[in-house]
């Protein structure tokens, strides 16, 4: 059994090294397959990431008129606490407001301006955050509501549930393009390496008859070539591993500077053996595709 298996080795990896510039144009091309489907994965992580983000700095700010007293205004926070759409409450008091603003424009003119006219101009206010984006038209309701509209000055929704939801369409067309572009190229791929066995095939053919009429089993005249696919296959899957992984570790500090915060480097490493098993699987899986389908199309005939 094991010198059977060794046979078939040997065999495929004679006819990978013997199709010379073919057996790396079908290992080019798995590999771009197997770094865009590794893109698509990196990308995924990242939508998630950034609607997270996006998601987490998104609220609803009410403003509340300055007749307003505070016992009011808490009742109300209470009663906004208990919709079930709502995730968190935070109430700002002016006077809170007004040393948020000192503080974050101290060395500035605006800072100046407001210590020159000796009033405080800034409103109580609550900030809501929902649990989905689709919620903040719910807590907008609420505010127009005739029995509470009367206390409110203003409420600063700036639509924020459409610009989850828009970024989210985005984010899902971007990824769609992708999948298809996967697609086309692992066609493509299959093509090529279907192509690539058939020509071994093809020059081999007085072999293969002769193992034919010795009585060979199929899977004797059939393993080499499979393994012929799986070796392009494997080699474009190690390939992608290491650019992969030396991309992303360069470009690690750069990505968490320009988005504030997202460590690729960090959910790569987390995911890594969902990594390798997904290039590996897209690599292997495709050599080994079209490598049965030429054979089993050859040995039919």
């Amino acid at each position: 059994m094991i010198n059977y298996i060794k046979k078939i080795l040997k065999g495929g990896w004679k006819n990978f090294k013997r199709q010379g510039f073919l057996s790396f144009a079908t290992a080019l091309i798995i590999f771009m397959v197997v770094m865009l489907g590794t893109s698509l994965f990196v990308f995924e992580n990242g939508v998630q990431y950034f609607s997270e983000k996006i998601r987490d700095k998104m609220d609803v700010s009410v403003y509340f008129k300055e007749s307003v007293n505070q016992e009011t205004i808490l009742d109300l926070k209470k009663q906004v606490e208990n919709l079930p759409e709502v995730k968190s409450v935070e109430y700002t008091s002016p006077e809170d407001a007004y040393e948020t603003f000192s503080k974050t424009h101290k060395d500035d003119t605006f800072a100046q301006s407001l210590q020159a006219i000796q009033v405080n101009p800034f409103l109580a206010s609550l900030k809501i955050q929902t649990h989905k984006s689709e919620q903040y038209k719910v807590v907008s309701e609420f505010f127009k509501k005739p029995e509470i509209a009367s206390y409110v000055r203003d409420v600063n929704d700036h639509k924020r549930g459409e610009v989850i939801e828009k970024f989210s369409n985005i984010a899902t067309n971007i990824e769609n393009i992708g999948w298809i572009s996967t697609l086309v190229l692992s066609i493509v791929a299959l093509i090529i390496a279907f192509n690539t066995v058939r020509l071994s095939i093809h020059s081999q053919r007085i072999e293969i008859e002769v193992m034919h009429l010795v009585g060979a089993k199929n899977s004797l005249v059939r393993g080499p070539f499979l393994v012929q696919g799986m070796i392009s296959g494997f080699f474009a899957s190690v390939a992608a591993f290491i650019l992969s992984t030396i991309i992303i570790f360069i470009a690690k500090d750069k990505i968490i500077a320009i988005t504030d915060g997202f460590d690729i480097w960090g959910i790569y490493m987390a995911n890594l053996s969902i990594v390798i098993l997904l290039q590996l699987g897209l690599g292997i899986g495709l050599g080994l595709i079209s490598s049965y389908i030429a054979t089993r199309k050859y040995l039919k005939g």
